[in-house]
This record gives C-alpha cells, structure tokens and sequence, in this order.
C-alpha cells in the first residue's frame, strides 16, 4: 500500500510539474488532487524538495535501465539517449532545471553522465591506456556530456540537437578503432 501511495504521490506531481514550475506547485495541490492527507505526505516526504529528490531519482533510474550498453553501441548511442528521454519529459525537465532546487537536477544529470561515459568506456576493448589516461578520458568526456545537455537545456532544447550530437561523436573527437570514438592509442 506504502508503495502505491507514494507512486500516486509522485505521478500527481509530475503531471502538475508538466504544466507549471516547482515554484507555483503546493503541497495541499499535491495532496487534495492525489487524494492523500498532508500526514501521509509528510511520513513519506520532508518536504517538496524531497519528493523532487525522489521522482529524480526514478527518472535517473529509467535512463540508467534503458541506457545501451552492449558493446555495439556508440558513445552517440549514450548521448542520445539521455537526449531522447529529456525530449519526452521537455517540460518537466524544463520546470525542475529553471527552479530553486536546480542543484538536485545537475546533481543527478552528473550521475547518469558519469555512468553513461564509465559503462562505454567499460565496454570498450583494452588499448593499452594507463588507469591515468582513462581516468582523464573519462572526465573529459564526463564533462562535455554534462556542459553539452546544460547548455541544451538552458537554451530551452532547441531542434537539431542530435545533429549536433552525431558532429561532436564522429567529427570532433578523436577516434577510437570500430568504436567512432575515443583516445589516440591507435594501433
């Protein structure tokens, strides 16, 4: 019961996030369209930054289980798909990136860009790169990941950003053999 209370908590929040910012949304909103009494709000949540943590969290957790991960995929493939789900959720990520508790989203966008890059980087076969280099590979790219979707987001998530995706993973950095990317080992 604990569970479904709080799932119906949350999706009622996200549906009201899907229309206006996390400044204009209440708790009584939460409570009175969800059916839930504020008690009940507060044994699961502090507060609504808390339910912010929480709903991030299971969108962090779906990016992560839907992330392609054979060792096939490109690092474009980790790229867009982050891309993907950020375009579906357009005005949720929206709301939560252009509020007070911003810090929670980049907290959690830091996350899936360190994931994405460590499990690509993981499937990769040995080039004999050092534990250093590819820590600094890694940052890199765990860097322009991150600075890339923020500057995405903060100018409101224009069109054309896969084009910009597959130009940046093809073009710009340096190739990495049967991968379309990655450090200068090359054999």
């Amino acid at each position: 019961m604990s569970k479904n209370i709080k799932y119906t908590i949350e999706q009622t929040f996200l549906e009201l996030l899907s229309h206006r910012p996390i400044s204009e949304i209440t708790i009584k909103e939460i409570t009175t369209k969800s059916g839930v009494n504020r008690n009940t709000f507060y044994y699961h949540y502090k507060n609504l930054a808390d339910l912010l943590e929480s709903v991030i969290c299971k969108m962090v957790d779906e990016i992560i289980v839907n992330q392609p991960l054979s060792t096939n995929n490109s690092l474009e493939d980790c790229f867009l798909s982050a891309v993907n789900f950020a375009i579906t959720n357009r005005k949720i990520i929206n709301n939560i990136y252009h509020s007070t508790n911003r810090a929670i989203f980049e907290r959690h966008l830091w996350h899936i860009c360190d994931y994405s890059i460590s499990s690509f980087l993981g499937s990769l076969p040995n080039q004999n790169t050092s534990p250093v280099e590819l820590d600094v590979i890694k940052d890199i790219l765990k860097f322009e990941l991150f600075g890339f979707t923020i500057d995405w987001i903060n100018h409101g998530m224009p069109s054309g950003v896969t084009e910009k995706i597959h130009i940046l993973t093809a073009n710009l950095l340096p190739k990495y053999p049967n991968k379309g990317f990655y450090g200068n080992n090359q054999n």
